[in-house]
């Protein structure tokens, strides 16, 4: 367990060297992968010790806008292609597009308001990506379901919507999304950050986009609009 600033600033240092040199050897989507998937495990491995009351089938906070990084848009298309036949990708395209209209400019209180959850959940509130989750989703942890519960609840309130949660665990995430961002940026590559709705229907639509994105080019801006 690391605490403390410090070490923390340390972590994001180490972990942005770590990356920088994974990514010299990337030339296809499966390296890519792993990069992403080791860039989790690293802030995993700060963590895993540490008390959390999340677990399948908790969705409260999965009605927050969430940001990813384009890597972690390709993996999760990526395994999006695998998991499902073709009828259930072209229903989860439709979902993703009908999900992207309607959430484009929605702040957190509105979609919280209106219960607009991930379009990656399954019928029961479990994750269907859970293990290539983003690097925000992985950074919450709390310590309480029923702080989630009330917290995330769709009520007006001009109080304070509070969660018992692992500021730790927050601060390590926070700092490996940076790390990945700051990896991405020395090899040129693009390194923005985008919905995740969006940024998964991109790579599901435009199959293309992987390669432009693996040969350092700038993905279009109409993804951003």
């Amino acid at each position: 367990m690391v605490d403390g600033l410090w070490n923390v600033e340390r972590f994001g240092s180490g972990l942005t060297s770590a990356l920088v040199a994974a990514l010299s050897g990337v030339r296809d989507a499966a390296s890519l992968a792993r990069v992403v998937s080791g860039c989790g495990a690293a802030a995993e491995a700060v963590c895993c010790d540490r008390p959390m009351a999340c677990a399948a089938g908790c969705p409260h906070c999965c009605v927050l806008n969430v940001s990813i990084l384009l890597p972690e848009g390709l993996v999760i298309a990526n395994r999006l292609r695998e998991q499902l036949p073709p009828a259930g990708l072209d229903a989860l395209r439709g979902s993703l597009a009908a999900h992207c209209r309607r959430v484009r400019w929605m702040e957190d209180d509105e979609r919280i308001y209106k219960q607009v959850a991930c379009p990656l959940l399954d019928g029961a509130g479990n994750c269907t990506i859970h293990p290539v989750r983003p690097l925000v989703c992985r950074a919450v942890a709390s310590y309480d379901r029923s702080s989630c519960r009330e917290a995330f609840s769709p009520v007006i309130s001009d109080e304070e919507r509070l969660v018992d949660a692992d500021p730790l665990r927050q601060t390590v995430f926070d700092e490996a999304f940076m790390a990945l961002a700051r990896a991405l940026r020395h090899h040129g590559l693009d390194d923005r950050s985008i919905e995740l709705g969006s940024g998964v229907l991109a790579f599901l639509e435009h199959p293309e986009l992987r390669e432009l994105l693996l040969t350092g080019g700038q993905l279009p801006a109409e993804l951003w609009q």
